[in-house]
């Protein structure tokens, strides 16, 4: 939050209306093949409340576009559940479910589940979305726990839908046979790829739009860069 403000500050002293590649939330990204791709692979598994894996490269944009896709979804439809903090065990990650879906954890495991049964009930025709980000993190027994969840008193459905947000090196881990049960579930995978050449220069001229001076010497870098 203060490097924000301090980027914002050095902006309006230059004269620049907006930071060039700033991921802010008012700011559209830009739209690469894979992310479309991926975007409508996240869709159609929410629908099917099934599981999905998104992964890539760092810096690619997953967790960018996961978040901005999971703030999308329609409210009357869905509830969504977003989980960054990776460090948690099963237990930490069942209790900061309940905490999302506005339930209080209680110390024994079987109360815990009773209550996520009734928070379910009480969600009536909306489904839970709940996205793990960092999912590479995640201790074997976090991801074990998630992957019961899924089958909660034996519903005809999963009882929520589950996005995998990982690194390249998340897939290999699921293929394990410690996650081998988690594996099999997986519906669908998407990819986010890097920019490829046809893709960069657009890229750069949609960031550095945002970018304008009433400086000139900066207009003429922004025009030469």
């Amino acid at each position: 939050m203060i490097a924000e403000r301090t980027l914002a500050q050095a902006a309006h002293a230059w004269g620049a209306q907006g930071i060039p590649f700033n991921d802010e939330p008012k700011n559209e990204l830009f739209r690469t093949a894979s992310m479309e791709r991926a975007t409508t692979l996240l869709n159609q598994s929410v629908a099917l409340r099934s599981l999905m894996l998104l992964s890539g490269e760092n810096g690619v944009g997953k967790s960018a576009l996961a978040g901005r896709w999971l703030r999308s979804l329609e409210p009357k439809v869905y509830f969504p559940v977003c989980i960054t903090q990776a460090s948690l065990t099963g237990i930490g990650l069942l209790a900061l479910f309940l905490q999302k879906l506005g339930k209080a954890p209680k110390h024994q495991r079987s109360a815990s589940l009773k209550l996520l049964e009734e928070a379910f009930g009480e969600l009536g025709r909306l489904i839970p979305v709940l996205l793990l980000d960092e999912a590479q993190n995640y201790a074997m027994s976090a991801l074990e726990e998630v992957r019961m969840l899924l089958g909660l008193n034996l519903p005809e459905q999963p009882a929520f839908a589950l996005i995998l947000v990982g690194d390249s090196y998340l897939l290999s881990t699921l293929r394990l046979r410690s996650h081998r049960a988690l594996y099999s579930r997986i519906a669908a995978h998407a990819r986010i790829e890097g920019l490829s050449r046809s893709e960069l220069e657009p890229t750069s001229n949609t960031s550095c739009a945002r970018w304008e001076s009433n400086v000139p010497a900066l207009n003429r870098l922004r025009s030469n860069f």
